[in-house]
């Protein structure tokens, strides 16, 4: 393994993971009674992974990767978000839910924003 894989890769791998591991326990967060909370969670979430795929992409030795990586950063959160919603609706206590998947897609287009801020090619 490549330190470029490690250093840029595996985290997004390793966070993906954890999205993965807390969408299958049926109630991974007590409710709080503030309205939409839970959607303010699911952009941050996603924020941190469209940081994640856009540091990923912006670093590949690819360059279709390295001069795309806006794009598909937020094409990589907006589908992995589909696929973690959809995974939900087979977990007992869980739904699939289309507000959610918005929710993520605007938090992976705002992380990946937030990144390519500081980070331009």
């Amino acid at each position: 393994m490549t330190n470029s894989f490690l250093k840029y890769w595996a985290p997004l791998y390793i966070y993906a993971g954890l999205i993965f591991y807390l969408s299958s326990a049926p109630r991974p967060i007590p409710e709080v009674g503030i309205p939409y909370f839970d959607k303010v969670l699911h952009i941050f979430e996603y924020a941190v992974f469209g940081i994640l795929a856009s540091r990923a992409f912006k670093n590949s030795p690819r360059k279709t990767f390295f001069g795309n990586f806006k794009i598909l950063a937020i094409l990589a959160s907006i589908i992995y978000g589909i696929s973690d919603e959809i995974h939900q609706g087979f977990i007992s206590e869980r739904d699939l839910s289309v507000f959610d998947m918005l929710a993520d897609g605007l938090g992976g287009i705002l992380g990946t924003f937030i990144y390519g801020r500081y980070h331009s090619i």
